[in-house]
């Protein structure tokens, strides 16, 4: 297997920059809990990885990736140097049966007889020894003091030269699952509660290089069960161990006590056994059973309702986690009704944040408020320049729908243009600080910046891919205006201006359409929303005809001609 392979099946998602593959989320951590992405790195020149991450930092030659994963890399001889072939050491020590002393000890740690004596466990200078074997052959002696030895120097030790290898490595068969646990004592326990299988590592969780030794012997089993001492070392043992081993295989013991042989000594064999059945598989992230899915209820699912009802009976209103895609040739009215939306969403108790990249900051509000009053609390007042009157909301009305939307309604203050990680951050801190569910940009054009452009629209779709990942985050709708590739005409799909992949990303895909006269009469309305695209649904191409209020601003159904004039926002409540 070569780095371009390897990528394409374990890294799935990277990108190449310069002589590295950078992969979206680390292989072994997958970026842990906060899902960190592009930590991840895999030279191809210098044949080597490493993961940034602290708490993961894998790092070493691909050679070794290749062989965590159980792959072969294609040139074996290019590590031959960097990894030669070690030569172990036959242990020396003479063994004898266990005296009085530690077979006293190995009773009072819960151990019969015959449990130490099918593990070969003796004993060499009043210390309790354990034989390694791999193939029949004894290749590591590994000591330990009893428990009430008081003197000086460790506790246990390893015969020096040693090979390190699995303990009860040959007892086992690959057709069962086999169970790793952090040392001899354990294994024991888990002999004692007769769970077949086991084997432990033979320095605690300092050293694993017994999977290195052990790597063929070990491909061979389909499911492992990893049972760690229950602090900081053993869970990292366990963390290292599903990292070398695979996730998809590793199942994991988790008890209330520090290891295996307290669970012995406090409930028993079958407490022991109990606690091997219910051991959990690794989750990994991204994957779950269907069955464990929350279940889908329209009742307790979070949506906002369009102003529109036509809208709602389609769509079903606008859900959390979703993107909303607004086309439409210019001034046909998409900052207008999507202004009205945020209004609408606002009456329903949610809180907005908008970016208009198009209109200064007094302009959006004076419109905004043009529709929150509605046409029967409009002022005039004639225009010199104009030569005819103009409307806006009177003083009492500006007061009250002012102090309505004051912690609701939050405007991105940056007219013009604005980069896409900037806008992200300020949505971030809206979304987090004052619990904004709607968002508004208008539009994606204002948003993308690059000399390039054959990267312009490359840009853009993974604007919107950051903006997908912001909405499932947060559990809240984004509506992006997107402009149209042609400026004449009835549009489609496939007009919306960029990379197909907009599209694609986006959950739902509206255009808005102004009518002509002649086309006005024909259609009974003055507007038109073509639905797109409804990704829960998977109803497209379906229409919604409008009436649009010229001096309120207000967009309505022809069915509900009066609606305009009739609809009160929450401002009017309170004071009118």
């Amino acid at each position: 297997m070569n780095p371009f392979e390897f990528a394409s099946k374990y890294l799935k998602e990277y990108k190449q920059h310069g002589n590295e593959l950078q992969a979206l989320y680390c292989p072994y951590c997958q970026g842990g809990e906060r899902r960190d992405k592009y930590t991840f790195a895999l030279n191809v020149d210098k044949m080597t990885f490493n993961c940034k991450r602290a708490s993961c930092s894998q790092k070493g030659t691909f050679w070794k990736l290749c062989q965590d994963f159980g792959e072969v890399a294609d040139s074996d001889k290019m590590f031959e140097i960097s990894r030669p072939e070690r030569i172990y050491k036959k242990p020396q020590t003479k063994t004898q049966t266990p005296g009085q002393k530690v077979e006293a000890y190995l009773e009072r740690r819960g151990f019969s007889k015959e449990t130490w004596e099918r593990r070969k466990v003796a004993e060499h200078n009043g210390n309790i020894a354990f034989p390694y074997y791999e193939n029949g052959e004894l290749v590591l002696m590994k000591f330990r003091r009893p428990e009430k030895y008081q003197g000086e120097g460790q506790k246990a030790w390893r015969e020096k030269d040693g090979k390190a290898v699995f303990w009860g490595m040959d007892d086992c068969v690959f057709s069962l699952p086999l169970v790793i646990v952090e040392g001899e004592m354990d294994a024991l326990t888990l002999d004692e509660a007769d769970i077949p299988n086991v084997v432990s590592v033979p320095s605690g969780a300092e050293d694993l290089t017994c999977v290195d030794n052990c790597w063929e012997w070990i491909q061979k089993f389909n499911k492992i069960i990893i049972w760690p001492d229950n602090d900081i070392p053993g869970q990292e043992m366990c963390r290292k161990l599903i990292s070398k081993l695979g996730a998809w295989r590793c199942w994991v013991v988790s008890v209330k006590y520090k290891d295996a042989n307290e669970m012995l000594y406090r409930e028993g064999k079958e407490a022991v056994w109990e606690a091997v059945a219910q051991a959990k598989e690794v989750p990994i992230s991204g994957l779950v059973r269907l069955a464990h899915v929350k279940a889908f209820d329209f009742d307790s699912t979070a949506r906002i309702r369009s102003s529109v009802k036509g809208i709602n009976k389609i769509i079903g209103g606008y859900m959390m986690g979703q993107v909303s895609i607004w086309t439409g040739i210019n001034s046909s009215g998409k900052s207008t009704f999507l202004g009205q939306e945020l209004l609408t969403a606002i009456d329903q108790g949610f809180a907005v944040c908008a970016y208009s990249g198009e209109l200064p900051g007094p302009v959006f509000r004076y419109w905004i408020e043009m529709q929150a009053s509605g046409p029967k609390n409009l002022a005039a007042k004639y225009d010199a320049i104009r030569e005819e009157e103009v409307f806006y909301p009177d003083r009492k009305a500006q007061e009250l729908i002012r102090k309505w939307y004051e912690d609701k309604f939050f405007l991105c203050d940056s007219f013009g243009s604005v980069s896409g990680d900037s806008l992200l951050e300020l949505f971030e801190y809206a979304a987090r600080r004052y619990d904004c569910k709607m968002f508004l940009v208008d539009n994606l054009m204002n948003t993308i910046f690059t000399d390039d452009k054959d990267k312009y629209y490359q840009k853009q779709s993974e604007f919107v891919g950051k903006m997908v990942d912001f909405v499932h985050k947060y559990d809240v709708h984004i509506h992006i205006v997107a402009h149209p590739r042609k400026t004449t005409g009835r549009l489609t799909k496939m007009d919306v201006a960029g990379s197909g992949n907009i599209t694609n990303l986006a959950h739902n895909v509206f255009s808005l359409h102004r009518l002509t006269e002649e086309e006005s009469k024909e259609e009974g309305c003055d507007s038109l929303i073509d639905i797109f695209k409804n990704r829960f649904s998977g109803r497209q191409d379906v229409q919604v005809k409008l009436l649009f209020e010229e001096r309120s601003k207000r967009f309505c159904m022809p069915s509900d001609s009066e609606e305009a004039y009739r609809r009160k926002y929450g401002w009017q409540e309170v004071g009118r």
